[in-house]
């Protein structure tokens, strides 16, 4: 199954060369798992002479999947079909600091983002959610999320068992997420090490090592924000403060600076952006530049990374500018030089992360035992 999810529609002689089988055990099994809705006819082979060849694919709606982006700005989700197609995509925008119930909102998105599928939620077999923050995924919670008040201690697999009739929820940090979505469709394809570093609503980091994520003990890894850096780069001797990076990075900070460097536009994310199309402003791109190496250095002296990705809204914003400013500045250090590239993944890029796992951990499922393993755990 896994070959037809790759290289499908494939005809039955295909499928004997891969497996080995011979033609009447393929046939047998062919028609067991059309039995099962797992698979299912797909036309016919062109090209040939005689009676063509039927051709076999992957049943899309095997199994369906859910992929959710919770963040101060509201709640994305999405559904998508056992070969990673979306089929609906669902919102509910808040503005930051808005109280709710989590429980009720999250729960109203699940049901719009089903019915536009065209199902019921219990046919979702596996939900990813993301969110900003430290998450517990044993438990299945926000253990510390500033951010998001309205989440904290929210136990999302039992809240929602009712709902999709399962606890198949996975809780995972956004920017993790993100780091998957880069490895899948992004700037860190077939890259096996890197770090996937996070200016946006808040500053912080994916690490991929091995092409597995990297979670550390507590599961933080990567929080950053927390790590303490030089302020400023010091000639030997001179007397340099030490900042949170948070407070060199964060949104009030990146506010500041695009105010004392005169950058103009719609928000901060705008006036990055426009500063780095054109060839101005290079103390300010000077000035970012310097804190985001601040934050890497450490990272990548203990990691080695192949590749760093800036991305968050202004690492994304601040694009090639940026990326070329933080190399100028690692390589007068003595550490390994990865590549720095900016993202290349959409605002979507957290929804669509968790879609990515979401598949992933139902595919395994699926392929490993069948029509048997849909409502397994």
């Amino acid at each position: 199954m896994k070959r037809l999810l790759s290289e499908g529609p494939l005809t039955r002689m295909e499928l004997e060369a891969f497996t080995g089988l011979s033609k009447p055990a393929m046939s047998d099994l062919l028609r067991r798992l059309e039995a099962a809705s797992l698979i299912r006819r797909d036309g016919e082979k062109a090209g040939s002479f005689g009676p063509k060849a039927g051709l076999w694919c992957i049943e899309p709606a095997s199994t369906f999947v859910g992929g959710i982006d919770v963040s101060v700005h509201g709640i994305r989700a999405a559904v998508a079909d056992v070969t990673g197609r979306t089929i609906a995509v669902s919102s509910r925008h808040c503005e930051p600091g808005e109280r709710y119930d989590a429980q009720e909102r999250l729960v109203v998105v699940i049901e719009d983002v089903a019915r536009q599928a065209g199902i019921s939620p219990l046919k979702i077999d596996q939900l990813v959610v993301g969110l900003p923050g430290i998450v517990d995924t044993e438990s299945g919670n926000l253990r510390k999320g500033q951010q998001l008040p309205n989440w904290q201690g929210f136990h999302i697999p039992e809240a929602l068992e009712s709902v999709v009739g399962h606890r198949r929820v996975i809780i995972e940090n956004d920017v993790n997420l993100v780091a998957l979505e880069e490895m899948s469709a992004g700037s860190a394809q077939g890259v096996q090490s890197f770090i996937l570093f996070w200016i946006g609503d808040g500053v912080g980091a994916g690490a991929v090592v091995g092409g597995k994520l990297l979670r550390g003990y507590t599961g933080m890894a990567g929080e950053l924000g927390g790590t303490m850096v030089p302020d400023r780069m010091a000639a030997p001797g001179e007397m340099v403060r030490m900042a949170l990076l948070e407070d060199l990075l964060g949104p009030a900070s990146i506010e500041r600076l695009i105010d004392e460097h005169g950058l103009e536009g719609d928000g901060s994310v705008d006036a990055v952006a426009r500063a780095a199309t054109g060839g101005g402003h290079a103390a300010f791109f000077a000035d970012l530049s310097y804190r985001v190496a601040a934050g890497l250095t450490g990272a990548i002296g203990i990691l080695d990374p192949e590749m760093v990705v800036l991305g968050g809204a202004i690492g994304h914003a601040a694009g090639r500018r940026l990326s070329r400013g933080v190399t100028s500045i690692l390589t007068t250090l003595p550490i390994a030089l990865p590549q720095i590239v900016p993202s290349a993944v959409g605002v979507d890029a957290v929804r669509a992360g968790a879609v990515e796992l979401a598949l992933d951990h139902a595919r395994e499922r699926l392929f490993a035992g069948g029509s048997a393993a849909r409502g397994q755990p």
